[in-house]
């Protein structure tokens, strides 16, 4: 897996390429794994830091998850800020939601 093998070599600026070679393709393969609204976001996300993304969860609801380097990623919360921000950790058990809470 590339992306393993560039993360475990420390080379953790890579995963945006990564993430957006890999939606690219994805859309190419599948166009409907997206829709407008969610390739505007995407869009816009990469015109303000991301170097690229990838949506996780199925049916409807999930998540946008984007790689920014750090000293954009003011500048892209900001823009995307109709969207919820979720703080996350890598973990050696995969993705997993804890507590999720609205937000009013």
């Amino acid at each position: 897996d590339v992306l393993k093998a560039s993360l475990v070599k420390g080379l953790v600026d890579d995963m945006g390429e990564i993430l957006h070679e890999n939606w690219t393709l994805k859309k190419q393969l599948a166009g409907s794994i997206s829709n407008q609204e969610i390739n505007a976001y995407y869009d816009l996300a990469m015109k303000h830091g991301a170097t690229g993304g990838k949506l996780l969860g199925a049916g409807g609801g999930g998540f946008l998850l984007f790689y920014c380097p750090q000293s954009r990623q003011n500048e892209l919360i900001q823009t995307l800020h109709p969207l919820r921000k979720f703080d996350f950790s890598f973990e050696n058990q995969g993705s997993k939601l804890i507590h999720h809470a609205e937000m009013t």
